[in-house]
């Protein structure tokens, strides 16, 4: 087991210390609802990228486009987070939100399953976004009420094809 990956296991072992404090706030065994697996998504993506020695600056505007700032050195770069927790789980962004035109953006996508394995975080670049590559997709819905999104839906084959977003992999050429 390499290095980081023994610190992403310890890191794993605090989130799921956090986790089931978490869980028995919020009620036992009851299946959590988006807000609250996004926040643990949003603590294990901000203890990962801790791991790898960035400073986490927590973004005033919670809703906002970004949930943090990841600090190394001279670079900073603008994390939003999304978290999901089972496979066939589809998670999106507002267009509007999501500036897929800045190197600096990354959306970081948390698999939290609720059974407590295999978590895994991934790190896309939003510049990958706007282009055709699976499993990204936007949608834009004209003549309807629903705004226009970049999303993802979460199957056997999407995990499969995100396996070089993993974010050892990408955080080691950013």
């Amino acid at each position: 087991m390499k290095k980081s990956e023994t610190l992403i296991c310890h890191h794993l072992k605090e989130l799921l210390r956090g986790y089931c404090s978490l869980k028995y706030l919020i009620g036992g065994d009851r299946k959590m609802n988006k807000y609250e697996i996004n926040k643990i998504g949003i603590s294990f993506a901000e203890k990962i990228f801790q791991s790898y020695g960035f400073f986490i600056d927590r973004s005033p505007e919670t809703r906002g486009p970004i949930d943090f700032y990841a600090l190394l050195n001279d670079k900073r770069i603008k994390i939003k987070v999304r978290a999901i927790s089972q496979i066939g789980s589809y998670v999106f962004l507002e267009k509007r939100r999501f500036n897929i035109c800045d190197p600096d953006l990354f959306m970081a996508v948390a698999y939290v399953p609720h059974n407590e394995d295999e978590k895994i975080l991934y790190l896309m670049p939003a510049t990958e976004w706007g282009k055709d590559i699976y499993p990204f997709k936007g949608k834009d819905y004209p003549g309807l009420s629903s705004e226009p999104e970049w999303g993802m839906c979460f199957s056997q084959k999407a995990k499969d094809a995100l396996e070089p977003y993993r974010f050892s992999n990408i955080i080691a050429v950013i």
